[in-house]
């Protein structure tokens, strides 16, 4: 796809330096003629290198690490915590009241960062994300929980938006496809970590400490950066003249798309509660469900109307969702198929663990270990899929049916496992198809930023010469890296909310035919209640809940097929290929 014809003052794409004007050369001692021949050298001494370098990956790779581990640690967790407080038909908020911030956040921590610079945003970020820890460890009711994770969820999408997009800033384009494949295996990691630290946690008796581990990790992160992290990258849109000699006014937060914002959380917000209402047996039709819904959609579509006149009719402010994103159908496909993946993954690491315990009769700890063979693969997958496109130049679309491709099957015979005790070990081969192809998408769709979104929406690439070397930096958004990474939490969010809308109804009628209303909201609270149940009705209500988790697994079948779509609309007729140069 040809890009739009690039700008003299904006070429470059952060990876190479534009021509300085006569006055820059003039002021940097160059003769007329020469920048030419210097811009190289410079666009390399911009990069960080060696210890320093080093340490602020390993910092943030920490970070990352914890935050999205945070999002899988109650898997394994959730009974414990509700046999605890209570409120087991209230469970999947433990997962989407994080998510829900989780993913409303990336675009508008990832501006800014614009305004303010990535350090200090990167640094708040980790205050609210620690001071949340420890309340959510000192939490008394699943109220409190609830929402302290909801607050916990700012801090981490803005770990995890800036976190990932500084790497952008911080390396050379040639280190882009490794650095990718290392940043997807430590999120996919970190979610397969999570039940495992969950689940070992809540076997001592303990699981308040799921969330005050974090403050040590988060603590130790924050004093590296603070002491190693530069004020200002050379390469972010804070190191404008402006922005690096003295303090943005308040008024500079215009830029700031607030109102896009309260859109998307309204509509995250709106849809997510009404479909868990309607997981708790409630009818759609009520007064409790169907106005959700109905709010849901008035948001959506307020959302789409705001983003098209603020991107066509205004200057300020900057839109946290561009329209340009929607009518360019190749972007279009790109967040289609990040949601999709999210989807899969989120719903597949938090709903197998619980299956395990409450099917199969595994303790938590144990649940987490038979999530291993998903979670290892994922990261796999990821590297691999680097590695195909970056030597054997195999297009990013390619990756993306082939990884459909995989998932499908992988969950086609997932779907039909029985509620049996034993495991059977062709389960595991199954959940190791389904990570390899999951990878494979996510870093496919992560490499095509650069290559797709026009440079306005790339922080990373719009920048002259560096403020140190005269020159004239532009402000810019990170807008086109948050956006994929809010599609893919979103997608994990709403898939959630959907499988557990369409599995608990499933699991509630299947008990009512053998069990009493109150025997049954009794399970659907406590679910260790099954272990004092005679024998034979233990097996039944197994059934029940395998009844009930295969369904899932249906859904997502569906959404994996649901990637070829998605990557019709970004297909050409002359493939797109990655290139360790970044793109031209």
């Amino acid at each position: 796809m040809e890009k739009e014809p690039i700008p003299s003052d904006t070429a470059g794409h952060g990876h190479g330096v534009s021509v300085l004007d006569s006055q820059d050369r003039e002021r940097e001692g160059f003769p007329a003629g020469e920048a030419q021949e210097h811009s190289v050298d410079f666009a390399q001494d911009i990069y960080l290198t060696g210890g320093r370098l080093n340490i602020i990956r390993t910092a943030i790779l920490m970070a990352l690490f914890i935050s999205q581990m945070e999002s899988s640690v109650t898997s394994t967790a959730v009974l414990a915590i509700t046999n605890d407080l209570g409120g087991y038909e209230h469970s999947p908020w433990l997962f989407t009241a994080y998510l829900l911030t989780y993913s409303g956040f990336p675009i508008i921590w990832a501006k800014i960062s614009d305004i303010y610079g990535r350090k200090p945003c990167i640094l708040l970020s980790f205050i609210i994300f620690l001071a949340f820890s420890g309340a959510c460890g000192g939490a008394q009711s699943m109220l409190q929980l609830i929402m302290f994770r909801w607050v916990k969820g700012i801090g981490g999408s803005g770990i995890y938006s800036l976190g990932t997009l500084v790497f952008w800033e911080l390396l050379p384009p040639e280190q882009w496809a490794a650095n990718t494949s290392i940043v997807t295996g430590v999120l996919a990691g970190s979610l397969v970590v999570g039940p495992l630290v969950g689940g070992a946690i809540t076997e001592s008796g303990m699981w308040r400490w799921i969330f005050y581990i974090n403050i040590p990790i988060i603590t130790v992160a924050s004093a590296l950066l603070v002491v190693v992290f530069p004020n200002r990258l050379a390469n972010e849109p804070a190191a404008s003249t402006a922005s690096a000699l003295q303090a943005p006014k308040p008024s500079a937060l215009r830029r700031v798309d607030i109102i896009g914002g309260l859109f998307l959380l309204g509509l995250c917000l709106m849809l997510t509660t009404g479909l868990q209402q309607a997981a708790l047996g409630i009818p759609w039709s009520s007064s409790y469900v169907l106005p959700l819904l109905i709010a849901a959609a008035f948001f959506f579509i307020m959302l789409l109307l705001w983003s098209w006149y603020v991107t066509m009719k205004r200057t300020w402010p900057e839109p946290l969702f561009p329209w340009r994103f929607v009518t360019n159908r190749i972007s279009l496909g790109m967040m289609l198929n990040a949601f999709l993946a999210g989807f899969t993954f989120t719903v597949t690491v938090t709903q197998l663990p619980q299956r395990f315990i409450t099917v199969n009769g595994l303790s938590p700890l144990a649940a987490g270990v038979r999530l291993l063979p998903f979670g290892v693969m994922v990261p796999v997958g990821a590297g691999a899929s680097a590695v195909i496109m970056d030597r054997l130049k195999i297009p990013p679309t390619y990756m993306c049916v082939t990884g459909s491709t995989l998932q499908v099957i992988g969950l086609v015979f997932l779907s039909r496992v029985s509620g049996s005790m034993a495991i059977p070990a062709s389960q595991y081969g199954l959940q190791i198809i389904v990570g390899y192809g999951n990878g494979l998408i996510q870093t496919a769709v992560i490499l095509l930023i650069p290559y797709i979104f026009e440079n306005r929406d790339l922080g990373w690439c719009t920048i002259n010469y560096p403020l140190s070397y005269g020159g004239k930096a532009k402000d810019s958004l990170g807008v086109a890296n948050a956006t994929i990474a809010q599609f893919r939490i979103l997608g994990g969010v709403i898939g959630i909310a959907v499988t557990t809308t369409a599995s608990t109804p499933l699991i509630r009628a299947r008990m009512l035919k053998f069990l009493s209303t109150s025997q049954v909201l009794l399970l659907l609270d406590r679910t260790t209640a099954i272990w004092g149940l005679p024998s034979a009705v233990q097996d039944l209500v197994r059934h029940a809940f395998a009844d009930g988790f295969n369904l899932q697994m249906r859904i997502l079948i569906g959404i994996a097929a649901g990637h070829i779509v998605a990557t019709a609309l970004m297909w050409t007729k002359i493939p797109i290929r990655i290139s360790r140069k970044g793109p031209a």
